[in-house]
């Protein structure tokens, strides 16, 4: 993954969240006008849950409410709640995982471009991540140049 540390990231590029079922993808709703191959550019401030970061499928995390709604259906208690994969990994087994919406908080993704700005906006790269409410971290694992 060090040669997307430094990529820009566009329309279409692939995510994966620590506490998510699947890979998902970034999207625009309108184009900041700066394109890579014909793609749209993102930036830091492209982060709201749906609108830019589409769901990861399932969420198996015991602070998500509608995993902890599906674990009390099955009669299973959270006790310690550990996002190592200690609770995690019996909820999923379980068929416990609740549905994914990503509850976005941060401000912006970390580790945004010094370097480069769209619409007076850091640009997202490779390495930046997104932090999740219910303790997921979000990644890109492509570009999305291709």
């Amino acid at each position: 993954m060090a040669d997307l540390e430094d990529k820009y990231i566009v329309f279409g590029a692939k995510t994966r969240c620590s506490m998510g079922l699947r890979e998902s993808q970034l999207v625009l709703n309108a184009d900041h006008g700066i394109f890579i191959r014909g793609k749209a550019q993102l930036h830091v401030k492209d982060k709201e849950s749906i609108t830019n970061v589409i769901p990861f499928g399932g969420c198996k995390s015991p602070s998500n409410p509608d995993t902890a709604k599906m674990m009390a259906l099955r009669g299973l208690t959270q006790g310690p709640l550990s996002f190592a994969g200690t609770f995690c990994m019996p909820a999923l087994a379980s068929g416990c995982a609740g549905a994914c919406t990503p509850m976005i908080t941060a401000v912006e993704w970390e580790d945004g471009s010094e370097f480069t700005d769209i619409d007076d906006e850091k640009a997202l790269l490779g390495r930046c991540t997104l932090a999740c409410a219910y303790g997921g971290v979000i990644e890109i694992t492509d570009a999305g140049q291709e």
